[in-house]
């Protein structure tokens, strides 16, 4: 993993330290993972190249977490995102005299 996707996962938006542990033999438990995972961001990455995250989460991660993976909701939100604004940008810059 280059540096490049290392400075992607500080700027998500916990900003901070990134661990990434290489899954070989002789690999920490998984208790020894949450310790880490409480101070830092955490990626595993196995042998094959395929890497998960370890972080904390509070209960807004969950939920949007359950929604992302929810087809109908994302079916939603795609349908919502096409429809045309109530109100232009340009009239919404004159209601907030910006």
């Amino acid at each position: 993993m280059g540096t490049n996707k290392m400075d992607r996962w500080r700027d998500r938006g916990r900003g901070g330290a990134v661990k990434l542990i290489e899954l070989k033999n002789g690999n920490p438990t998984v208790v020894e993972l949450i310790g880490q995972a409480k101070r830092q961001l955490v990626l595993l990455r196995q042998p094959d190249g395929s890497v998960f995250a370890l972080t904390r989460v509070d209960e807004f991660d969950v939920e949007v977490g359950l929604l992302r993976s929810n087809p109908k909701f994302m079916k939603l939100m795609k349908k919502l995102s096409r429809k045309k604004a109530a109100i232009s940008l340009q009239n919404l810059r004159k209601e907030l005299d910006l």
